[in-house]
């Protein structure tokens, strides 16, 4: 339980390029932005070099679906991707901000609690049980996410 004496305010995000958000917090823009394109840099590598060919045939993509997919534009998805991103960096600082987290700990440690909350109980775990997606992607996109939010809290708290 959270009461008044337990909030402490948070001074993190006061600075030059600041705005204020949700809550009475400030957010700083700069720190939302380079947060959203190492999250990008890390979606890139995971999908791509690290895990691309575990991930397609755990996704079990055909080779002609493959073959269609590379002939298309990627700038659009990777558009609305770093756009999803920003929107979670977003929500995620205004969490610490809101919670007064301001230790790289206490970052990682959020990071973990929303991505059991909101990602692995919920849509992960939806995945499996309602589209029968094999137990192997619950596991390497759910690490991604994992990875995701904890970077992120880590870089949102310091």
């Amino acid at each position: 339980m959270v009461c008044a004496s337990n909030v402490r305010e948070s001074k993190v995000y006061k600075g030059k390029y600041t705005f204020e958000f949700m809550f009475g917090g400030d957010i700083n823009f700069l720190r939302i932005i380079l947060t959203s394109v190492i999250l990008f840099i890390i979606g890139f590598y995971w999908y791509g070099p690290l895990f691309g060919k575990h991930w397609i045939k755990l996704s079990k993509i055909s080779a002609s679906d493959l073959s269609k997919a590379k002939q298309k534009s990627r700038t659009k998805p990777a558009i609305f991707n770093f756009i999803g991103n920003i929107v979670m960096v977003c929500v995620l600082a205004n969490f610490i901000n809101l919670l007064g987290i301001a230790s790289i700990a206490q970052g990682i440690i959020l990071g973990f609690w929303v991505w059991l909350g909101f990602f692995a109980a919920t849509t992960l775990l939806g995945s499996v049980l309602w589209d029968n997606k094999p137990w192997g992607l619950f596991v390497l996109n759910g690490l991604y996410w994992l990875v995701q939010l904890m970077v992120a809290g880590a870089i949102l708290a310091v």
